[in-house]
């Protein structure tokens, strides 16, 4: 029994290719920006350059070039001598994380569930790091976003909600936390928009001020350094949000 259906497994298997020469090229030029090799600003050998260094043709050339592009590790001048190595930026992480939310393999309840555990982490970095200038940037976006609740412009509450949050990942001096929160954050803000949307005004301003409450003593506690109070504020935080947030995608697709 198992051995047929070994075989039936591996019957869908497809017979092994190399690598097509595009690919190799990109590797290569990929593993030198990786390392440090190759930095921002630095500008790539022209296309009949690389041409005879690969010893491949200048379609095959173009083909890599476009990869590095498409992966935002290059980007290409017309009419140039050579393309320029970017910035790496978390841009394409963000859109991957976004289009796996839009074709349902990951589900906000996953990303809440996340962000349980990553928040949780830099909240408490934060309050062990945060410096004195860390301390007053969060203060100042407290005092602006009240000032937002107080005018009713929830949608400009709702755009600096990761602004704060960023700040926290700033705090924290950790930039695995700072790319991660970047990513998300987009994602997040649309999730507040959307519930934002189906609320009447009453509704709104109750929602803004908890959310509000809860950014104020997360931000006291990390100006304390008290770590079990800013995890407990922003454990309370995010039970709040798992409960409220709703897709604004799941109405369009149930019509």
């Amino acid at each position: 029994m198992a051995a047929s259906r070994n075989s039936a497994a591996f019957g869908r298997l497809q017979p092994a290719e190399t690598k097509r020469a595009c690919e190799v090229i990109f590797e290569q030029v990929r593993s030198l920006i990786a390392s440090g090799e190759l930095k921002p600003g630095d500008r790539l050998p022209s296309e009949r350059n690389m041409m005879e260094m690969f010893h491949r043709s200048r379609p095959t050339i173009r083909e890599a070039l476009r990869m590095l592009e498409r992966s935002g590790y290059i980007r290409t001048v017309a009419g140039s001598n050579g393309a320029i190595v970017m910035e790496l930026n978390n841009r394409y992480l963000q859109q991957t994380m976004q289009d796996a939310l839009e074709i349902g393999h990951i589900s906000l309840a996953e990303m809440c569930e996340y962000r349980m555990v990553s928040e949780d982490a830099t909240v408490a970095w934060a309050a062990q790091r945060a410096t004195a200038e860390d301390v007053a940037a969060l203060r100042d976006i407290v005092e602006k976003m009240e000032a937002l609740i107080g005018h009713g412009d929830y949608v400009s509450f709702i755009d600096l909600d990761p602004v704060f949050h960023g700040l926290l990942a700033v705090a924290a001096k950790n930039q695995v936390s700072m790319t991660m929160n970047q990513t998300f954050s987009k994602l997040y803000r649309e999730f507040m928009k959307g519930t934002m949307d189906g609320l009447t005004r009453e509704a709104r301003l109750t929602m803004a001020i908890k959310v509000q409450t809860k950014h104020r003593e997360i931000c006291e506690a990390i100006a304390a350094h008290n770590v079990e109070a800013a995890r407990q504020a922003m454990a309370d935080h995010l039970d709040d949000c798992r409960t409220e947030l709703r897709d604004p995608r799941a109405a369009a697709r149930h019509g």
